[in-house]
């Protein structure tokens, strides 16, 4: 199959202009039919930018031979939206989390299943080279086990004056705490870098200013059935926004990836004591290799019928750890699976 596979952008908002579209246009596998958005202002930016046609439904894209679709609208939209395009005919590309609740998120994963065509959620992350790198050096051996996953994200940092990007993540907020949203990448980390599910999670977050309207920042410890443990941390919506954290701690080895330097970073220390560093770089922007990579994964798919990666199954495990963070830090308890 050679032919260019005909996409259309469903929400033309924020994620949509920074990382989907500019990735679609990139392509030489896509062709985007249109924009669809139910803000006029947003989805008119879109269609003249890249010279495509605007609508508010997703019909019209049908009309005009899209065979694809990328969903990219906030999460407690994004289910209905899915279950559209599944009904219509379309393969999926979503944007994560596929929802707020696991339920919705079920919904999605049993009509996905239920009707063959591909559904491939977003999480983009672990389709970097440095992810990559690292899941190698777990594999082969060199970090050991078991593991000690240290993730730390800070990102959306708080301008009153920019009301725009207050009023997007507060509506983010009122549906669940930053990891719910932040966290569904985190999840995804470790569920591709241990192939082992977690038993149990214990959670605790805040607000840090009362008019937000959920937990700003949440801190969370998984344990995980092959012995592995992660400490993750979400903080949105602070002045300044430090820097991230991704380690991988082993009795063999230490791996650092540092995401700002675009380098990954494996030291070991042999049975004599000497130590080895092995690292891995690449010089694009982290987004736009990922958004990249994860587009052609997923026209890779839509040709071969393959079942994705980030399918809804991996989706709905990241949901569901995010659903038992959200419990934790709410209720005081320990969630155990």
């Amino acid at each position: 199959m050679t032919d260019t596979l005909p996409v259309v952008q469903v929400g033309c908002g924020d994620i949509a202009t920074t990382g989907h579209l500019p990735a679609l246009d990139r392509s030489p596998d896509v062709t985007l039919v249109g924009v669809v958005d139910v803000v006029a202002a947003h989805r008119e930016a879109a269609a003249a930018k890249y010279g495509v046609a605007a609508w508010t439904s997703l019909e019209p894209a049908l009309a005009a031979g899209a065979r694809a679709a990328v969903i990219a609208v906030p999460p407690h939209i994004a289910p209905d939206l899915t279950l559209a395009a599944i009904g219509a005919g379309l393969d999926v590309l979503c944007e994560k989390p596929m929802a707020v609740d696991v339920a919705s998120a079920q919904r999605v994963h049993d009509a996905a299943s239920a009707s063959g065509w591909i559904v491939q959620i977003g999480l983009k992350n672990r389709f970097s080279p440095l992810v990559r790198a690292a899941r190698q050096w777990l594999d082969d051996g060199l970090i050991g086990s078991p593991v000690v996953y240290t993730l730390g994200g800070y990102d959306e940092r708080y301008d009153a004056a920019d009301t725009v990007h207050v009023g997007r993540i507060q509506d983010f907020l009122a549906h669940g705490p930053s990891y719910l949203h932040e966290g569904a990448h985190f999840a995804d980390y470790v569920a591709y870098l241990n192939d082992a599910a977690p038993v149990a999670v214990r959670a605790a977050g805040l607000r840090s200013q009362q008019q937000f309207n959920g937990e700003n920042f949440a801190a969370a410890l998984v344990e995980y059935d092959n012995g592995d443990l992660a400490r993750m941390e979400i903080g949105w919506f602070f002045p300044v926004s430090p820097k991230g954290e991704f380690r991988i701690l082993g009795p063999r080895g230490v791996a650092l990836i540092d995401r700002p330097e675009q380098v990954a970073t494996l030291t070991t220390r042999d049975d004599d004591g000497t130590l080895r560093t092995e690292q891995v770089r690449f010089e694009r922007p982290w987004n736009d290799e990922c958004f990249d990579r994860q587009l052609a994964h997923f026209v890779s798919c839509v040709r071969t019928r393959t079942e994705p990666e980030t399918s809804t199954a991996a989706g709905l495990a990241s949901l569901r750890l995010g659903a038992a963070v959200t419990e934790s830090l709410r209720e005081g308890t320990v969630v155990r699976w």
